[in-house]
């Protein structure tokens, strides 16, 4: 799953995702288009329901701070590995 949010230039982009060991990845990007800055941190979690009650909160902040949803036109593919 892949959310976007901009306020202008700036961009916060949340992905959640199973790795091969089964725990669940929360991953957030963020930065400016116009100078190239930003940052990501990567949140592990046992629980599938956790990383989305996580994402619920990003959300929610995003919201706060003024920040708009985009629109994505990526597609994930499921692959099975087990």
């Amino acid at each position: 799953m892949i959310i976007r949010w901009r306020r202008q230039q700036d961009y916060f982009i949340v992905r959640l995702y199973q790795d091969l060991m089964g725990d669940w990845v929360l991953s957030e990007s963020w930065g400016n288009t116009l100078n190239n800055r930003g940052s990501v941190n990567h949140t592990i979690f046992h629980c599938y329901h956790e990383a989305r009650g996580q994402l619920r909160e990003i959300s929610r902040k995003q919201k706060s701070l003024g920040f708009k949803k985009t629109v994505s036109k990526e597609q994930q593919i499921e692959l099975d590995f087990g």
